[in-house]
């Protein structure tokens, strides 16, 4: 049986102004909240300097040892960002990237 997401955190958008994340089953809310989140519609939402690198990696940090997924895809998706962050030493963790075949057809890397 395929794991369900209702449980996870999956990292949406990072690179951007705001970070989007999607946590359907809320049972992260009091952690996000506490990171500065702000629940809009079916997303956690934050908004960030552009060039606050240092707070970024600090949540991104936050958000591995919250097993959170961080979509795959193309143009700096939150998977390719964490990536560079590794490249350049700013991160040394592992975490989970998520990659998307169709709707409910995903797989989960540990990276």
């Amino acid at each position: 049986m395929r794991e369900s997401l209702d449980n996870k955190i999956i990292v949406v958008e990072l690179a951007g102004q705001s970070i989007l994340l999607s946590n359907s089953g809320d049972n992260f809310k009091k952690e996000l909240i506490a990171m500065g989140f702000v629940k809009k519609g079916k997303y956690y939402a934050l908004d960030l300097p552009t060039k606050d690198i240092t707070q970024r990696v600090t949540l991104i940090k936050k958000l591995i040892a919250l097993e959170a997924l961080f979509s795959n895809g193309k143009d700096w998706s939150p998977s390719e960002l964490v990536d560079y962050y590794k490249e350049i030493g700013l991160i040394d963790s592992k975490y989970y990237k998520i990659s998307w075949k169709g709707k409910d057809d995903f797989y989960i890397v540990l990276k």
